[in-house]
């Protein structure tokens, strides 16, 4: 009885144990069965984090393919917690730390900046697990000066900051990946756990720039504003066939790849200015489209006039000339007249018709349109000033688009500067095709014969205006500064290019368009027509 009585306990102590291991099979089964997605999600949620990847800058390409402005890839070296003296020695011995000395690395600690290629190389050969390399991206300008006013440039960030950098930020940016990673004790990712957003990845930009037509301008730009004492200018060079700008020129320019670069505007697109002369073909071509005068109507011109007191005069007495002789003279008198056979309304009417006051269908940071005086009670002497460029301003770049018209048979279009744009190209007929060839033909006449000569080329017919400015200074026009100005149409037939350039900041001495602005326009012309192979003569 007593052996039975053992038997049967040792029978309930193994029948209690076989249930206690069955209790804990059945707990860890119900555990990893119906809870182990519940607690792998606690634990992942404990061991994990939020990251986002910065897609790499897109570039900006010149219609060519030449880089304006890229991005390169760097890498900056970081040491993690618990890095061991043994290992910062041998990362010394392979590249130069710049006097950095081993400290009891507590938190990640940036040891490198901007690794070269070669030793990012031989950082990952050493296989030492407290390091991190971590990529980054330098921006750069390889055309520097030359389009900085036009490019821009961005910030240590990536964010466009000036020009089209600015402009076109978000195609150039894209849209970052964010995404949830598992990360390991030393807190390093290691598994993508899920995608929280997909992003959107940055896009290059073509632009209708070419830059060694670019070069040729900003070049000679440079060359004149020195050789002339002046201070500041502008080129633009417009494709009138494609409806394309080929150059934009802008002086005083900085480095965009100093970070200590003091910026400068864009001149073409941000400084309004009172054109002067330039204008006159504008309302010469009001004039005639209204039917109030022909091209080769002639007119009697005193060589003076007293309107309310104000004298408006010629530099000599014509006696005589016909409408188009007007502009090849750029008769003020002339001009005046003109002005008063179309009235105040008709002429701000016309010159808004040709762009004026209206801004730019160009995507660039604040950009200007300028203005023109429009009050109700505008006296004499301001119709008069109108017809020949005072009491208005407009850019550099509306006065290019609108001696376009007069190439493009009285259309006016707006012209791109990003290529393959999606958007289609605004047109408008504003003059008649018969005025246009008229309005060219008297702009042929001052370059053969009258205030533009100096445009003249041996090799090339071209038209244009000259245009000079005494600058508004402390309320009058006493300052002794000025602006020359020359826009010329080329080569004839084709007119395939319109050329803008202006000096600024000239002083007494030399300071008109025919003087400075008509030989720059010249050697552009000569050597941009060449490089594009125009044959004329």
């Amino acid at each position: 009885m007593n052996i039975y009585y053992k038997n049967w306990r040792l029978f309930l102590i193994f029948l209690f144990l076989f249930f206690s291991i069955l209790s804990i099979l059945v707990r860890i089964i119900y555990v990893q069965v119906e809870q182990g997605n519940f607690l792998l999600q606690k634990g992942n949620n404990q061991n994990s984090s939020e990251r986002i990847i910065e897609f790499k800058r897109g570039s900006i390409f010149d219609k060519n393919g030449i880089p304006l402005a890229i991005s390169i890839t760097g890498f900056d070296l970081f040491a993690l917690s618990g890095l061991k003296q043994d290992d910062f020695l041998r990362i010394q011995n392979i590249i130069n730390l710049e006097g950095l000395k081993y400290e009891n690395f507590d938190k990640k600690s940036l040891i490198k900046k901007s690794l070269s290629f070669d030793e990012m190389r031989k950082i990952r050969s050493l296989k030492i697990d407290r390091l991190e390399l971590e990529k980054n991206y330098k921006r750069h300008y390889p055309l520097g000066e030359q389009v900085a006013p036009l490019v821009g440039f961005s910030g240590k960030d990536g964010y466009g900051l000036e020009g089209l950098e600015k402009s076109y930020n978000a195609i150039l940016t894209g849209k970052p990946l964010r995404e949830k990673v598992l990360k390991d004790g030393a807190r390093s990712a290691i598994e993508r756990l899920e995608i929280l957003e997909f992003g959107e990845k940055s896009k290059d930009i073509y632009l209708t720039i070419d830059s060694n037509i670019q070069y040729i301008a900003y070049k000679y730009l440079v060359e004149a504003i020195k050789n002339n004492d002046g201070t500041a200018g502008t080129v633009i060079i417009l494709d009138n066939s494609a409806k394309e700008v080929l150059a934009l020129a802008s002086y005083p320019s900085y480095n965009p790849n100093n970070p200590m670069r003091s910026i400068k505007k864009n001149r073409a697109f941000l400084e309004s200015y009172e054109p002067g002369s330039i204008v006159k073909p504008l309302a010469l071509a009001g004039a005639i489209e209204n039917n109030l005068i022909d091209i080769d109507t002639e007119m009697e011109l005193p060589i003076k006039i007293d309107i309310g007191g104000n004298i408006i005069n010629d530099r000599k007495k014509y006696g005589k000339l016909k409408a188009f002789e007007v502009i090849k003279e750029s008769s003020q008198v002339g001009a005046t007249q003109i002005s008063f056979l179309l009235g105040a309304d008709r002429l701000i009417e016309n010159y808004k018709k040709f762009g004026f006051s209206k801004p730019v269908n160009i995507n660039f940071p604040s950009t200007s349109f300028g203005e023109i005086n429009t009050r109700d009670e505008i006296s004499d002497i301001e119709i008069a000033t109108l017809g020949y460029g005072y009491g208005l301003t407009a850019t550099p770049f509306q006065i290019s688009q609108a001696y376009a018209i007069f190439a493009n048979h009285g259309f006016y279009y707006d012209f791109r500067i990003i290529k393959d744009d999606e958007y289609p190209i605004f047109s408008e007929q504003v003059i008649s095709e018969s005025t246009a060839k008229n309005i060219l033909f008297a702009m042929t006449e001052v370059v053969e014969n009258g205030t533009g000569i100096l445009a003249k080329s041996e090799n090339y017919d071209v038209s244009g205006k000259t245009g000079t400015t005494e600058k508004l200074r402390d309320g009058n026009y006493k300052s002794s500064s000025y602006t020359a100005s020359f826009i010329g149409i080329g080569p004839n037939p084709s007119n395939n290019l319109t050329i803008f350039v202006n000096i600024d900041g000239l002083g007494s001495q030399k300071y008109s368009g025919g003087s400075v602005a008509a030989p720059l326009f010249k050697n552009i012309s000569n050597d941009v027509f060449a490089y594009m192979g125009y044959f004329n003569k």
